[in-house]
């Protein structure tokens, strides 16, 4: 198949559960890893749909106390098989960046385009959404559900990449860079890779999605390093690239103006005209702090989703933000810090889940990087598409 003759690409991510190891019996980087810095194995074990297994989810030696299967795999209220996650940053079918639209049928999933950014949350999830509309040019079907990636679905992904199965298992890399190779290229192409785990920002692609060969560097494939397995069947754009807003919550706010401004107050400064509502936030209509909520609908903001199509936090501490539990399964306390990789909570005012980091991160972005944001549109945040089974 031609590439320009393909719409979309996307990779199976199966169900399992998961441990982590700890070698000296209190700190749990992984079977053998030293630290934060230089984490180790997460050690995976592939499930049937009955299948769902409890405990703490992590070992100490060589004495296994408990797996966890990540709350990724239950969408809807149901257990599923697994999920198909876009292999690349979405980009648009005319290969630019059309920022805040809602527009039917436009989202593409490929290498060396530009990926979608400027969007808001809530657009991110409608147009997410539309891919399975009728009469979709897609051809998918109502057995699958097609959504913004949730931040409990990333984490599917990052846990995976940390085992046997992933980067981390391929003998082609070794030491650091077992880590996914940064996408450093400042035009925001979609499967570029600097060569390096963190690689400094750069005006070009060193190596492309199928760019298989070393050059000599010694550090494995060039390309295929920036995927999550090392090898070009991987997801792509999960270190660097732009940011990736996740459909993952703080409390149900918005964003930081809509908590703010009252309408007294942005009429006052003239902003009554959408701007404080529906560019510098989510666009959805949250805990707004307005005396008067209907005033963000009329300007245009939107009703919440769905709760299967969001993750929703409680608290702005890893340890507690699951409903007064720590979230195991989410890619957060875990592995906070795990390669340098920033690690920051959501609040009221910042309730939105990051991931990946942005090109110019360096070492701080990474596949355990997390940060929040307002769910404003930006012109470095962009988006990631999954496909679970319809429930």
């Amino acid at each position: 198949i031609e590439m320009e003759d393909i719409l979309q690409m996307y990779v199976w991510i199966p169900r399992y559960s998961y441990t982590i190891k700890s070698e000296d019996g209190v700190n749990y980087y992984g079977k053998g890893g030293s630290s934060k810095t230089n984490p180790g194995e997460i050690d995976i074990k592939f499930i049937g749909i009955e299948e769902k297994e409890g405990g703490e989810g992590r070992y100490t030696g060589s004495n296994i106390s408990g797996w966890y299967t990540p709350p990724g795999f239950t969408f809807g209220g149901k257990e599923i098989t697994g999920i198909w996650v876009g292999k690349f940053e979405t980009g648009s079918i005319n290969a630019n960046n059309p920022g805040d639209v809602e527009t039917d049928n436009i989202a593409v999933i490929k290498p060396n385009i530009t990926s979608w950014r400027s969007i808001r949350v809530s657009t991110i999830d409608l147009v997410s959404r539309n891919l399975v509309k009728e009469n979709n040019i897609y051809g998918f079907d109502e057995t699958y559900d097609s959504h913004a990636m949730k931040n409990s679905e990333w984490a599917l992904v990052s846990y995976l990449t940390q085992s046997k199965y992933g980067k981390y298992g391929n003998p082609l890399y070794e030491g650091s860079n077992k880590e996914i190779y940064m996408n450093n290229y400042n035009q925001y192409i979609t499967g570029c890779s600097g060569g390096s785990p963190s690689a400094s920002s750069t005006g070009s692609c060193a190596y492309r999605y199928d760019d298989l060969e070393d050059r000599g560097t010694g550090q494995g494939y060039g390309g295929a390093g920036a995927s999550t397995t090392g090898n070009i069947y991987g997801i792509y754009d999960m270190n660097g690239g732009s940011w990736e807003y996740m459909m993952g919550n703080y409390n149900k706010y918005s964003g930081y103006t809509s908590d703010s401004y009252t309408k007294e107050e942005a009429q006052a400064m003239g902003r009554d005209d959408g701007v404080a509502v529906g560019i510098w936030n989510s666009g959805y209509i949250g805990k707004t702090g307005f005396d008067n909520k209907e005033w963000t609908k009329e300007l245009g903001g939107r009703d919440w989703p769905d709760e299967k199509y969001y993750d929703l936090y409680t608290s702005s501490d890893a340890n507690t933000a699951c409903g007064g539990s720590p979230c195991k399964g989410h890619a957060m306390n875990e592995v906070a810090g795990w390669y340098n990789d920033y690690s920051y909570v959501v609040d009221s005012r910042i309730p939105w889940f990051l991931r990946g980091g942005g090109y110019y991160d360096v070492s701080s972005a990474g596949i355990f990087y997390f940060n929040p944001s307002s769910g404003r549109a930006s012109s470095d945040h962009s988006f990631r598409i999954v496909l679970a089974p319809y429930v």
